[in-house]
């Protein structure tokens, strides 16, 4: 259970503030009909809440206990009995703790506490708190769900190394690479195993120094730098309370590395790939700040080009906010110093990894014969050649210092890009798009996104024009399918998490994405596969969603891929479009062999309104998932599909191959009563009429349900529907 850090404490304004608006909501939506806007004006005002939470988090996690609500360990208004009975509510509903992800909206919200008003034997018997969530589409918010187990409190030391259900222990190194290697098909076991591994600090660094020795030929910073980001977002996943020990078993196993390795880990991976992942940033927070600059200086050569490494690596440590930069240049200059370096080359690293001050390099010579860099280059490619000859032109003069002194990488590259939409001469043209296609990219590194946009909207134009000539029609988009790689598009879809959705940069990048089009989808799905972060997923899928229509046959290509949580998002994505043009794609994914396929193809399925749609949905009446069925009867009456009426009949009288339990078959009753389906009514009153001693619940249920459809019938015929 979580208890207060202090008796006097208590969660933030904030957090109570949201709560009490969470309350409110609650009671709007316990007290009025779905059809009133009360509740979803509460609603919104609970989503403004979490917005301002959530540009400081990732998510925001309320821990439920029997007794109240609580937030990093902190009571959420403590004492006051109001907010202790809906902390009860939850409570009584196994729930142990509610997240609220980034993305979620209003409709969410009350869908969610809608299903918070559903008691807990409905709410067990549709699978739990989180299948009913799923069943009503609300990704924003997850629930984590408590069972209750008996266990031995006293664990033998010699019992924790046993091995675990048929499981050697420890794993060797091919096991740890298999589980690594595949993270999110593993089965709930084998990420236990995996978990249990990661915690054991020993275990882990044998397993590291394996994989460098196995590598040491061809350098093993990139293989051992992949697997530390896996294990760093697997801890990541964990529970808070658990996340500690984890990272700080990685730290550890990085940090018991020969120097050698450690120090090349630290470098050219790790402390660079911590600025854009925060999983590794954690790990690397967990290590004394004189420990990392300690191996930073263990490694250190005498080239430049070791020293520039150590001056990015101290760069990068101190951008992850380890620690001040005063503090880091402190901690640096101790180890330098005691790694035998003279104090001026300390000071040289120090200040070429954390300036005080601003550097303008300005040159005072006559210029020379030989080419100088940037704007000049440009000048030099200009189509008029007189103007650069021209020495003694004092405007010239100026402008070349001012470019020196002033012009960005990112002008330099827009520059280049406008010339390219000048230029014609093949040779100079392709010179230009040369420079272009390897510097273009790295915009999107450097977060450049306004000038990187508006680099591929020129380019986009360029490829459009009539007089270009077909080769370099196909150079210029070959320059563009650069900018869709996964690796740019992970950049931009992070961005935009990053960014609230009305700011300028969030706008921005939308344009690019607008304008790459369909060449960023595949990107996009497989950064979607990739993605370890719930609510991260759910942004991505709303990127792609946007861009689906007109790039259906893109995506249906990609239903047949071998991870089934893929698959479903891609159904997800083509669901969205409404187009009869998916129904071949969706023919294929209804025949999934996972379950969560199906459900969410019979998703998709009702919101395209086509014949063919209604017939699959009915076809779905035959699946071997008791909820998929529920499901299919549920859209079919909805919808109104009166040619399933015959199907909806056979699952309510529950004959027919698929599953036939009772909540299907209550579905299908209703459905037949919804639809005013009168070619039902001989059945209806048969169902109505039954009695049974033996599992009479069952069939009150059943009765009840074909007596309320006798009834909706007969209204609709009285009314003239």
């Amino acid at each position: 259970m979580a208890e207060a850090k202090t008796s006097g404490e208590r969660a933030p304004a904030a957090i109570e503030s949201l709560v009490k608006q969470l309350l409110v909501t609650y009671k709007a939506v316990k007290l009025y009909p779905p059809t009133s806007t009360i509740p979803r004006e509460n609603a919104r005002e609970v989503v403004s809440a979490l917005r301002l939470q959530l540009r400081e988090r990732s998510g925001v996690r309320l821990v439920v206990t029997r007794d109240g609500l609580f937030f990093e360990s902190l009571p959420i208004l403590p004492g006051q009995p109001a907010f202790a009975s809906f902390a009860r509510e939850f409570y009584g509903r196994r729930l142990s703790d509610v997240r609220f992800h980034a993305g979620v909206s209003e409709e969410e919200v009350t869908a969610f506490l809608g299903v918070l008003l559903e008691s807990p034997e409905d709410i067990e018997s549709a699978g739990g708190f989180e299948a009913r969530l799923w069943e009503r589409q609300v990704d924003g918010i997850t629930v984590s769900a408590v069972s209750t187990k008996i266990v031995d409190a006293e664990i033998p030391e010699a019992l924790e190394e046993l091995p675990v259900s048929a499981e050697p222990w420890p794993p060797d190194t091919g096991r740890i690479d298999e589980l690594l290697g595949d993270r999110f098909g593993i089965k709930p076991r084998e990420q236990r195993l995996l978990v249990r591994f990661v915690a054991n600090p020993k275990l882990l660094n044998r397993y590291l120094t394996d994989v460098a020795l196995a590598r040491a030929a061809s350098g093993p910073a990139s293989a051992l730098a992949e697997r530390i980001a896996t294990m760093s977002r697997l801890a990541n996943g964990e529970l808070a309370e658990d996340r500690h020990a984890l990272f700080r078993s990685i730290a550890e196993a990085v940090m018991g590395l020969d120097p050698e390795t450690r120090h090349q880990l630290l470098v050219d991976r790790l402390l660079a790939d911590a600025r854009i992942d925060d999983a590794i940033a954690e790990v690397i927070r967990q290590l004394d700040l004189n420990e990392v600059c300690s191996a930073l200086a263990e490694g250190l050569g005498p080239d430049p080009v070791s020293r520039d490494g150590i001056s990015r690596a101290l760069r990068n440590l101190a951008l992850i906010s380890m620690a001040a930069k005063d503090e880091v240049s402190v901690a640096a200059q101790q180890a330098l110093t005691a790694a035998g370096l003279a104090a001026p080359e300390v000071d040289q690293i120090i200040e070429q990894a954390l300036p005080t001050h601003i550097h303008v390099m300005r040159k005072n010579e006559e210029p020379r014969d030989t080419e100088i860099d940037s704007v000049l280059k440009l000048i030099d490619l200009a189509p008029s050649r007189d103007l650069v000859s021209d020495e003694s032109d004092p405007e010239l003069r100026e402008l070349r210092e001012e470019a020196l002194a002033n012009v960005s990488d990112g002008e330099v590259i827009a520059s280049l890009v406008t010339l390219a939409t000048l230029e014609r001469r093949p040779d100079v043209f392709g010179s230009i798009l040369a420079n272009v296609e390897d510097n273009l990219s790295m915009l999107i590194e450097w977060g450049d996104f306004e000038i990187a946009a508006d680099a591929a909207t020129a380019l986009y134009a360029l490829s459009n024009e009539d007089g270009l000539a077909q080769p370099q029609r196909e150079r210029v988009l070959q320059v563009l399918n650069g900018l869709a790689e996964p690796k740019q598009i992970r950049l931009i879809a992070r961005a935009m998490r990053v960014f609230s959705a009305d700011s300028p940069e969030h706008a921005t990048c939308r344009r690019l994405l607008n304008v790459l089009g369909g060449q960023t989808i595949d990107s996009l799905l497989e950064v979607l596969a990739d993605e370890p972060d719930m609510s991260a997923r759910k942004a991505l899928v709303d990127l792609v969603t946007d861009l689906a229509p007109g790039h259906v046959q893109r995506l249906g290509e990609r239903v047949s891929d071998s991870r089934w949580y893929f698959v479903r998002n891609v159904v997800s994505i083509l669901g969205s479009t409404h187009g009869a043009d998916t129904l071949p794609y969706l023919g294929r994914t209804l025949r999934h062999n996972d379950a969560r396929v199906r459900r969410e193809t019979i998703r998709a399925l009702s919101n395209i309104r086509d014949r063919m749609a209604d017939e699959m949905l009915a076809a779905s009446l035959g699946d071997s998932d008791a909820q998929n069925v529920q499901l299919a009867a549920r859209y079919l009456g909805i919808v109104g599909a009166r040619g399933a009426a015959q199907a909806l009949m056979a699952v309510a009288r529950g004959d027919g191959r698929g599953n036939r339990d009772v909540p299907p078959r209550v579905e299908a009753i209703e459905a037949l009563g919804r639809m005013g389906a009168t070619e039902a009514i001989p059945l209806l009153n048969d169902l109505a009429g039954r009695r049974a001693i033996i599992r009479s619940g069952r069939v009150k249920e059943i009765r009840a349900a074909a007596e309320s459809a006798l009834a909706a019938i007969s209204a609709a015929s009285n009314g003239g529907v």
